[in-house]
């Protein structure tokens, strides 16, 4: 009985040791899962412009790591040549200091045992002096004879232990060159170890940045068009077909000059990303400057030309994105007007659209909630809440056909 029950202790042991050990697991699986979690929302949140920034510190730094992974092979073939060798004469020396010890103690021992010898000869010879007889002087003699062939053996001992003492030395001189050596090798193989996990770490670290950049500049683009495209349904904007026809026609004849030996237009090496690129008219706002849609904000995209540092895409931002530095912020209409549009749209979440005078539009998209009272054909002052938005709001602004740069227009303050 008593071993039955001893035996379901161990079991019940074993497994509360087992389960301790896979919680253990998840607490650290959970840890980095939760880690990545948040590096992909830090890396999704960022501007465009400083993913691009990250995307290409990214690069250099990879760049860097392979010149590094490379140099370091280099080092470890040269010293990995020597590092067979080396463990042989490491091996050979040590030996070889074990069985010098061994004779050093030896001669140690014979030097003080011939100490000892010479003393007694040298107290036996002073009470010998003592007895002059025939008898005593011949044994006087011996001795002498015997002290002197000590003494003899006295110095070739020293003489041989100094030899083997230095031996010693430089013996253990070379072991701790080679061990140094050893230890270098091994230290470089360590350190390209963990220039490879850097390097794996880069490559995945850039290649997340990327596809989050790819993705965030095709979605920049779908928003911008649709956009658009809701303008122009409404007759704010007009339909840019005539504009785009004129810039490729403007392409076809730098295209057509380059052939010909003209001078080249460097705006060709830049890649244009759908309608994206400045077809658009822009004015520049010389009004009075009136309230922020939010109370307060930092600028992630600004207005105008971008070419991105990664695929080269030329991007025409006809509106800018306001971040706001409080969670779920009241927006606000920033001047008079009437409500032409108050709805959800399918890319741009809720959108607000209000005319004001002087033939200016001001477009509030990526709104969380649009205020209740809210409606087409509402009038609105200077300063009403229109709605909410969690984080990023997107705000552009048109006059009679043209794009303003909505900064001209707010107050930064």
């Amino acid at each position: 009985m008593r071993k039955f029950l001893s035996l379901l202790l161990i079991c019940a042991l074993f497994s509360l040791n087992l389960e301790a050990s896979q919680t253990k697991e998840k607490i650290k699986s959970s840890k980095t899962s939760l880690r990545s979690s948040e590096e992909m929302s830090k890396q999704l949140n960022k501007k465009l412009e400083d993913l691009a920034s990250d995307i290409v510190s990214g690069n250099k730094k990879l760049r860097q790591i392979t010149n590094d992974i490379a140099n370091l092979k280099e080092q470890i073939s040269a010293l990995e040549a020597n590092a067979t060798s080396a463990n042989s004469e490491l091996e050979k020396l040590t030996k070889q200091n074990k069985e010098l010890i061994q004779t050093q103690k030896e001669l140690e021992q014979n030097i003080i045992r011939i100490i000892t010898e010479d003393l007694s000869f040298e107290l036996f010879l002073s009470q010998d002096e003592k007895s002059q007889s025939t008898d005593s002087i011949m044994v006087s003699q011996i001795l002498t004879k015997l002290n002197s062939i000590v003494k003899e053996d006295y110095k070739k001992l020293t003489k041989t232990y100094e030899e083997t003492v230095n031996h010693i030395k430089n013996q253990s001189n070379k072991i701790e060159k080679i061990q140094t050596s050893i230890k270098n090798y091994k230290q470089k193989q360590n350190e390209l170890l963990a220039l490879k996990e850097n390097q794996k770490s880069t490559i995945s670290s850039l290649k997340r940045d990327k596809e989050i950049y790819t993705k965030k500049l095709a979605k920049l683009q779908i928003q911008q068009d649709e956009l658009r495209k809701t303008l122009e349904q409404l007759s704010i904007m007009q339909k840019r077909e005539d504009a785009k026809a004129a810039e490729l026609e403007r392409q076809r004849q730098a295209q057509t000059s380059k052939r010909q030996g003209g001078t080249k237009d460097s705006n060709l090496d830049v890649k244009q990303m759908g309608s994206s690129y400045q077809t658009s008219a822009v004015k520049k706002y010389t009004g009075a400057k009136t309230i922020a849609p939010l109370d307060g904000f930092s600028v992630k995209q600004k207005f105008g030309n971008y070419v991105d540092p990664i695929y080269n895409i030329k991007i025409f931002n006809e509106s800018v994105v306001l971040r706001s530095n409080t969670p779920n912020a009241k927006v606000k209409s920033v001047l008079n007007g009437k409500v032409v549009f108050a709805k959800e749209t399918q890319l741009l979440d809720r959108v607000v659209i209000i005319e004001n005078e002087n033939g200016i539009h001001t477009i509030y998209a990526h709104l969380s909630q649009i205020a209740p009272t809210i409606k087409v054909g509402t009038r609105v002052q200077k300063g009403y809440v229109i709605g909410r938005v969690i984080d990023d709001l997107t705000f552009e602004v048109t006059q009679k056909n043209y794009h303003i740069d909505p900064l001209e227009l707010i107050s930064l303050k």
